[in-house]
């Protein structure tokens, strides 16, 4: 691998991209990030010093608008796509706050890579949620792959008044555009994407309060902030460095073109979590949940994670991501209070 080789990160901002920024320069590439403001780029390097002069940030205030990623794809040899809205209450509109974001802001990153003859493949963020179904049992042992498509119909996805479908919908249709955009096109590219579940890990990246965490590490903060949340929860995690790590996979690996790569871990419960965290630290016992001893329904779907560990993916222990996340929140709640004091 070059030294010289340059990916662009949109999103780099936010939980995943300022992670698979960081694993891009560990591995010697060279990043350019996509932000929406120079505030927020200053405050990613504010809060990780080692990033000051490692990363270019250009602007680029809304992914969806035609050439969008004209100026930043310029010399880029890869583009890992990782910015995507990611919320699915206080929806109104599917297809306007959703699906057309998600979609149409892929394509946009699709086109710009089309007219920078040096890019070799595009990493786009997926999602599990795109290959399941979740108008079946979860409690039925079905075992996910990345053969798996979830069913939802863009009508469906349009009309529904669930958001969480809504937002699945749009993970599927904007995947689905990017694999009929390259073989329509006859791309001078490949693509990839990586398809994670719920995504655990240590935030890097720029936050307004503990409230707009990521939905995945949101569990687990209300598991130790105090506000004593029972713990009955049970699904399958993957840590957000290994994810960071899987983009440069699906980056690299020529048996990844036009493929597919599902991430997980391993499966969680809540009530797991506590247990660990409060043999772990036993000084904050008083904050942690305590454990309900809810055991985990064997016949619950399971996500194989075969394929990524043959690809030479190693993944964290629970454990680790856990204690690692942990002691994260614990510490960006304090920055975050301390800040609004002086504020």
């Amino acid at each position: 691998m070059s030294i010289q080789q340059l990916v662009l990160v949109t999103g780099v901002t936010g939980f995943v991209g300022a992670h698979v920024a960081v694993s891009l320069l560990k591995k010697g590439y060279r990043v350019r990030g996509t932000v929406r403001s120079m505030e927020k780029a200053n405050e990613l390097v504010r809060l990780n010093p080692d990033l000051k002069d490692k990363i270019e940030f250009v602007i680029v205030k809304d992914i969806v608008e035609p050439d969008a990623f004209k100026d930043a794809v310029k010399n880029c040899d890869y583009i890992c796509h990782v910015a995507s809205p990611f919320f699915f209450d206080k929806v109104d509109n599917n297809k306007t706050q959703l699906l057309d974001p998600a979609v149409k802001g892929t394509l946009s990153a699709l086109e710009a890579a089309m007219n920078e003859p040096r890019i070799k493949r595009v990493v786009i963020t997926s999602s599990f949620v795109a290959m399941a179904d979740f108008s079946i049992d979860p409690y039925t042992g079905y075992n996910y792959t990345e053969k798996d498509w979830n069913p939802v119909s863009y009508e469906e996805a349009v009309s529904t008044k669930d958001g969480f479908v809504a937002y699945a919908a749009s993970k599927k249709f904007s995947e689905k555009a990017a694999r009929e955009f390259v073989k329509e096109k006859q791309t001078h590219f490949d693509i990839c994407t990586v398809n994670p579940i719920f995504v655990f890990g240590p935030p890097i990246h720029p936050m307004n309060s503990m409230e707009s965490l990521n939905t995945s590490n949101l569990i687990i903060w209300n598991l130790i902030n105090g506000s004593k949340v029972q713990p009955d929860f049970q699904q399958f995690q993957v840590d957000v460095r290994d994810l960071a790590n899987a983009h440069i996979l699906a980056m690299t690996k020529p048996q990844l073109s036009n493929g597919r790569l599902l991430l997980s871990q391993g499966s969680f419960t809540t009530d797991g979590i506590c247990k660990i965290l409060r043999e772990k630290f036993p000084d904050r016992k008083d904050v942690i949940s305590e454990p309900t001893d809810v055991p985990f329904n064997e016949k619950h779907y399971v996500l194989d994670n075969s394929y990524s560990k043959s690809l030479g993916l190693q993944y964290y222990s629970e454990e680790q991501t856990y204690v690692d996340t942990a002691l994260m929140l614990w510490a960006r709640a304090k920055q975050l209070a301390k800040a609004k004091q002086l504020a």
